[in-house]
């Protein structure tokens, strides 16, 4: 095939950081050694002028510039600014995305300065669009207005979480997951998300919940695609336990009620060897102090908390680990799951989201996804799996190191390389 010229939107694209950064930054870079790949970015977070910039730009410094990358770089809007200025002075918000309609207010202001830029530089130098960071669904941007082969995703957000597993949270959860859920329906359902399903070529979705929406409305578009993918710096190893000493497991995420740690806590207290099973515990928030008089009251001791530790620190913690434990009830594909699959670490975690498609049979335990009550008791049947079969350890080990192979930044680049190819004409 032909080298095409490619325009990305990424709002999100930075080498020095994760996340949604990480999807810009490492997609875009790889296609770019295949087409001819123009990046719009923003500048920065709204509040942390030129962040982007400035990494890309050391690490151009530091590894030179790539063949067949272009950064066009759009500076965030006034109203961008604002509006995460009063999330933080008003919300409290030093990280994440705060109060939605105010997030999503700044970002389509900076979408719209996007779609000029594009005119700028000319709608005949390119063969094709791709609508890439932000993953959410929301705003995806103006690219598919223009008469050009439209691709989008890796997309999510659209899973809503059951009334059962927002009450977890108390009240508040309660009240946001109900807003949210709301929005997801309203989002989908306008004209607008119909006639960009319609126009697009081909649509990556994370989770189930976003094929089935998209197919339902535009049959064969929806190709499924993990977000994210395991660092390079992990290397892995196969697990290897006997029976003999504790099973020891990691849980690791933002002390948030969606991060659900009392699940596992709750079934570590129905397990009748919890003595067998010690339990590293990484992160802090603000259900941190909760969780562990939680542990208290269950008379759980084989619990080490470690609070947040810095990233290559908690590697290593997780590298000590025979197998990782996820109970998050809302995620697109959480970095730690892959991060867990790359050391070689089966993963236990809910049957839904993200994680129903990064983690299969091979590399892990995957509970159903009903209620807290059958979570709590899926996750004790599968510590009873490992405890009463120590060869399955070793196993699924062996599994999740195949898998995050399977997952890798360069498997996804194929799989959109494959999507240009055979939906734009040569």
């Amino acid at each position: 095939m032909k080298r095409l010229r490619v325009l990305i939107s990424a709002h999100e694209f930075s080498p020095a950081q994760g996340s949604e950064c990480a999807v810009g930054w490492n997609i875009s870079t790889r296609l770019a050694n295949f087409h001819t790949v123009t990046v719009l970015c923003a500048d920065g977070a709204p509040l942390w002028h030129n962040s982007y910039r400035d990494a890309v730009i050391r690490n151009f410094l530091q590894h030179g510039k790539i063949a067949g990358l272009e950064v066009v770089f759009v500076p965030q809007p006034p109203i961008a600014i604002r509006c995460a200025y009063i999330n933080r002075k008003f919300m409290g918000i030093t990280r994440g995305i705060g109060w939605q309609l105010l997030y999503y207010l700044g970002l389509d202001a900076w979408h719209r300065a996007a779609f000029l830029k594009v005119a700028e530089l000319g709608l005949d130098n390119f063969d094709l669009m791709h609508q890439l960071t932000p993953i959410s669904f929301l705003r995806p941007g103006y690219l598919w207005t223009f008469e050009k082969p439209f691709f989008w995703g890796p997309l999510g957000g659209m899973f809503k979480v059951p009334s059962a597993f927002a009450n977890l949270g108390g009240f508040n959860s309660l009240i946001f997951e109900s807003v949210r859920s709301f929005n997801i329906e309203r989002q989908v359902r306008s004209d607008s998300f119909r006639k960009i399903v319609q126009k697009a070529k081909r649509i990556w979705t994370i989770t189930n919940d976003e094929r089935c929406i998209v197919n339902a409305m535009s049959e064969g578009k929806a190709v499924p695609m993990i977000d994210t993918a395991p660092p390079k710096e992990t290397v892995g190893r196969v697990r290897h336990y006997d029976g003999t000493v504790p099973l020891r497991l990691c849980w690791s995420g933002r002390h948030e009620p969606r991060k659900a740690l009392p699940l596992l806590l709750y079934a570590l207290a129905a397990l009748p060897e919890r003595q067998k099973v010690f339990l590293d515990v990484l992160g802090q928030g603000p259900e941190t102090q909760k969780w562990k008089e939680m542990a208290n009251k269950l008379g759980l001791t084989n619990i080490n908390w470690h609070g947040r530790l810095p990233y290559h620190e908690a590697l290593k913690t997780m590298g000590k680990s025979d197998a990782f434990v996820h109970t998050s009830y809302r995620e697109a594909a959480s970095m730690v799951v892959l991060e867990a699959l790359g050391w070689g670490m089966p993963v236990i975690c809910h049957d839904a989201c993200g994680m129903a498609v990064a983690v299969n049979s091979t590399c892990g335990i995957k509970v159903p996804f009903v209620n807290p009550e059958s979570s709590i008791n899926g996750f004790r049947k599968a510590l009873e799996q490992l405890l009463h079969n120590p060869q399955k350890v070793e196993q699924l080990s062996k599994g999740a190191l195949r898998r995050a192979s399977e997952l890798s930044w360069d498997a996804k680049v194929k799989e959109i390389l494959e999507g240009y190819s055979s939906l734009v004409a040569s």
